[in-house]
């Protein structure tokens, strides 16, 4: 019995014993099947007809278009004072958390109600920390955290032109 208790603890030992290397490539391999994922999603988006009102199709899709390689972040909640579902993604080093409204009037109503410096309401800390850059287009806001500035320009740049027209 003791002989079987040792061999369960050294495979227990040994299974989670993973080099640095054979982790990294894990990671990488994981990585890359989420942006891939996430760039079928966008390939698929041109045969959704254009619409001048953002949805996740058309974000992805300027995200890919814009060689940012987008990673679904499903476990991100929305915050309340938001009033809208958040789509979250991983570009690069920087993060992305957009929310799409149904219109442009129930975005600036949203955007209205938060103190412009923390982007919360007046009195709560921003949920993003110092540093990361607010993107309002249509019935669309982003808000972009961490990265480099080519990044975030970049993250601008493809979501400033707006979703397209109908």
């Amino acid at each position: 019995m003791r002989a079987l208790l040792f061999l369960g603890a050294a495979v227990t030992v040994l299974t989670g014993c993973e080099s640095a290397e054979a982790k990294r490539e894990r990671n990488a391999v994981a990585a890359r099947a989420r942006v891939a994922t996430e760039s079928a999603r966008a390939f698929e988006a041109v045969a959704v007809p254009l619409s001048a009102v953002w949805n996740d199709a058309q974000l992805v899709k300027r995200l890919v278009d814009a060689g940012l390689a987008p990673q679904r972040r499903d476990s991100v909640k929305a915050l309340v004072w938001m009033g809208a579902p958040v789509l979250a993604y991983r570009l690069g080093v920087s993060t992305i958390d957009v929310y799409v409204y149904r219109d442009s009037v129930a975005r600036k109503a949203v955007v209205a109600a938060l103190d412009p410096s923390t982007f919360a309401p007046r009195g709560t800390p921003s949920p993003w920390g110092v540093g990361h850059d607010l993107i309002e287009n249509n019935n669309l806001i982003a808000v972009v955290v961490g990265g480099t500035d080519r990044q975030r320009e970049r993250i601008a740049t493809a979501l400033a032109a707006g979703a397209g027209a109908p």
